[in-house]
């Protein structure tokens, strides 16, 4: 598949929310985040967490797993240019080619029972690594630019907090070993 910010994918997580992107990782639309849940379904739809900054730690250096644009001409860091491969069956995965014959998959998996959205990487080749990863969070709605200062972390019914949601974002890091 081509990896490139045209080529987009989109997992919905069966109650009007969802996750999405670019085979780049880089996030072309004002839509495209990782967790993207619908508070009064199928609308009423929250940008909780935009994105990640991910990078792994070896004994060559630390390198970057992902690239944000912060203007037309401005893209950093360079974790995009580390993608050698992108799937989107039977979820989005990435693999990444990082100095010293480091290998590293990326999965994002939108769970339709619980509206989780899942990343898991693995080290496919190389030695023992360290995995850092920062999420971007927003709390805005779909179709706005920034966060919207009206935003309440409770939904209409009271029920579903702020906390609840951003639970439903399950990212897996920690030391990681080859297979």
């Amino acid at each position: 598949m081509t990896i490139d910010e045209r080529t987009e994918w989109l997992e919905p997580d069966g109650r009007g929310g969802f996750a999405s992107g670019t085979a780049s990782g880089v996030r072309t639309r004002r839509y495209h985040a990782l967790l993207l849940p619908a508070t009064t379904p199928p609308t009423g739809r929250v940008v909780l967490v935009n994105g990640v900054d991910a990078s792994l730690e070896t004994a060559r250096g630390v390198f970057a797993l992902s690239s944000q644009r912060y203007g037309p001409d401005v893209l950093h860091p360079d974790g995009a240019s580390r993608i050698i491969s992108f799937t989107t069956e039977p979820w989005p995965a990435w693999d990444f080619d990082l100095p010293g014959e480091t290998r590293v998959r990326q999965e994002l998996f939108v769970d339709r029972a619980t509206g989780a959205t899942w990343i898991a990487w693995t080290l496919l080749a190389g030695s023992a690594a360290t995995l850092r990863v920062r999420p971007f969070l927003s709390g805005r709605l779909v179709g706005w630019a920034r966060s919207d200062p009206r935003f309440q972390p409770a939904a209409a019914d009271g029920k579903r907090r702020l906390s609840h949601l951003l639970r439903q974002l399950r990212v897996r890091h920690a030391r990681l070993s080859a297979l």
